[in-house]
């Protein structure tokens, strides 16, 4: 698409994950980049989620006219549901931090809200509405521009890092002797009673099956709590296919699986960039034989130690309020959202969210209205 232009900068889309994967390859060298904010994890996204009929491609890029410099990219496509064309970031459900790359060093000097991200909106297509979800507040030692904008707020969610330091016995005595002694002592009957182990996935043939298993038994465990997810969807299937063999080759991807004797009891997939990893899919057997020792905690407690003798000294346990995390002693990634309307369309997306977010801080209100609407949902069958 033509560029937008401001004084010295230009606002540019591209349309296509082609278009702009060796500028987006050459800025991340330069730039700091969460997992998902790689060209493993956001070309392996717009080549699978990204190429279907209803989705398009919107990635842009803000460029230093002097230079010829990349300043900036993000991520985003514009899809239609129920008539609403949608802006928001490359996501889908699947993209755990929604953030731009960003050139480290560079500095906006406070002419992002006023000159830069009108330019940006200037430059994209016609759309009803934008909602920008999931986006962490800093990107390493700065501040992520998109979270400093006046109509952002925050988010209810948080991510959940474990910060493992250099002497692995050290980070152990920061958790609570309980957790401590039941991690050690499940870790041992698992090993002694099940000839248990953790086994690291190093070649395709073994990711293959390690995924299939990964598969069933999640798809399992959400379907029995009523859950709704995308994961059994092949197009997805596909992504994290991608994810998995491509990133053994090049180091992005990581997987573990608990063994007892032949037969895989868990899995655990994470991303890797420059040492900085974080947990996507886990999974667990369904057998009842295996709850007692806590299968999704033990998996987790191996994986880190693994990883901590490879180098590893943070890892990020991801979105969600799961409250197993708190035992690994996590500390808080505050993370923002912002909802923009674009057209008329858009307003009523606009009072619902508002509404949404009035009555998440009113607990008896909520309930109240979940209560009515499930008096009308009764009615209704």
């Amino acid at each position: 698409m033509p560029a937008t232009i401001i004084s010295d900068i230009s606002v540019e889309i591209a349309s296509s994950w082609d278009a702009i994967s060796e500028r987006w390859q050459v800025l991340e060298l330069e730039a700091y980049a969460s997992p998902f904010q790689t060209a493993h994890w956001i070309g392996n996204w717009y080549e699978t989620l990204g190429s279907t009929d209803a989705v398009e491609p919107l990635i842009v890029s803000v460029v230093e006219k002097s230079s010829g410099r990349d300043l900036m990219m993000i991520p985003l496509v514009r899809r239609s549901e129920n008539g609403v064309k949608h802006i928001e970031f490359a996501d889908l459900w699947v993209t755990d931090y929604n953030a731009p790359l960003l050139r480290s060093g560079y500095n906006f000097h406070g002419r992002f809200e006023r000159e830069i991200w009108p330019a940006i909106l200037a430059a994209l297509p016609p759309a009803d509405l934008l909602t920008l979800r999931k986006m962490p507040v800093s990107l390493g030692s700065a501040m992520n521009p998109l979270t400093t904008l006046s109509s952002v707020a925050s988010s209810d969610l948080t991510g959940h890092i474990v910060d493992l330091g250099e002497d692995w016995e050290a980070y152990l005595s920061t958790l609570s002797k309980s957790a401590r002694r039941e991690l050690r002592r499940r870790a041992n009957k698992f090993a002694n009673e099940h000839g248990g182990k953790l086994h690291r996935i190093t070649t395709p043939d073994e990711a293959l099956a390690a995924l299939d298993v990964l598969q069933t038994q999640q798809s399992s465990r959400l379907a029995a709590r009523g859950a709704k997810h995308v994961f059994d969807n092949p197009i997805y299937q596909e992504l994290y296919r991608r994810q998995l063999l491509r990133g053994l080759t090049t180091g992005h991807a990581i997987m573990f699986v608990l063994m007892a004797e032949t037969e895989i009891v868990a899995t655990f997939l994470a991303l890797n960039n420059k040492g900085h990893c974080t947990l996507v899919r886990m999974s667990q057997s369904q057998d009842l034989t295996w709850k007692p020792l806590g299968l999704g905690k033990m998996i987790i407690y191996q994986a880190l130690e693994a990883l901590h003798v490879e180098g590893c000294r943070t890892f990020d346990l991801s979105i969600g309020s799961n409250r197993y995390k708190s035992e690994f002693g996590v500390s808080p990634i505050p993370m923002a959202e912002l909802t923009a309307q674009l057209s008329w369309r858009g307003a009523p997306f606009i009072a619902r969210r508002k509404a949404i977010t009035y009555l998440s801080r009113k607990p008896r209100l909520m309930a109240f209205a979940r209560s009515i609407a499930g008096k009308f949902q009764g009615r209704a069958a």
